[in-house]
């Protein structure tokens, strides 16, 4: 309990959290790189979105290292039973040590933890009583930070104005065969985009995944475009 650093030797745990990291810092760089900053610059996003941004990041981050090195509810090797609890407390089978009721054995980790949920490997940590609201936290912050992303890629791509300074939304094959003039023509809305995609302009049957797509007619004038 309280502040004592816990560290769980395992290299598959240590896997899992060296891909979350890598993730976590490929969308820190990539998103604002290309949507972020670009946007910004030109006017079309104000700069409070950018702070949001990064500090959703910070504190995904910080509840990842955190549910990471807290101790869960380690019991110790003679723990202290208070008088008068010892009906609340009971003799594991694994590691023949006294524990409170509802703790579990981790046979990753070798030891007894209060309330454990689950063995965590992308936290490479038991989630147990003490670092329980640390990880719901990171799942939090995971999500925000998930959606926050895609929001804005999707954004990027179906709602904010073209970019004059940096012509990302210009394809290879459309670079290869000199057609950029065609980036100049009026974007269609995102209701259109999102039409041609799941075959209807119903939006309720967009989240129907038992229906068939049928190809939706679109506006010669938005037929070539990306």
């Amino acid at each position: 309990m309280g502040l004592r650093i816990h560290f769980v030797v395992d290299p598959h745990g240590w896997c899992c959290m060296g891909l979350i990291v890598f993730v976590w810092l490929y969308n820190i760089v990539l998103i604002p790189k290309i949507v972020l900053f670009p946007h910004y610059e030109e006017g079309h996003i104000p700069g409070i979105l950018i702070i949001i941004f990064y500090g959703i990041a910070i504190f995904c981050l910080v509840a990842l290292v955190r549910a990471s090195i807290t101790d869960p509810g380690r019991l110790p090797e003679n723990p202290k039973i208070p008088h008068g609890e010892r009906e609340f407390w009971e003799l594991c089978n694994k590691c023949n040590l006294m524990r409170p009721k509802r703790s579990h054995h981790c046979s990753r980790c070798g030891h007894c933890v209060r309330r454990m949920d689950h063995h965590c490997p992308w936290i490479n940590n038991c989630v147990g009583e003490d670092n329980h609201w640390l990880f719901l936290q990171l799942c939090f912050y995971t999500e925000l930070l998930t959606c926050y992303a895609l929001m804005f890629s999707f954004c990027h791509y179906y709602y904010f104005l073209p970019l004059k300074k940096h012509n990302l939304d210009t394809t290879s094959i459309e670079k290869m065969s000199n057609c950029c003039e065609d980036i100049s023509r009026p974007r269609k809305p995102w209701q259109q985009t999102f039409s041609e995609v799941f075959g209807t302009r119903w939006k309720i049957l967009w989240f129907i995944p038992f229906r068939q797509r049928q190809p939706l007619r679109v506006p010669y004038h938005f037929a070539n475009h990306v």
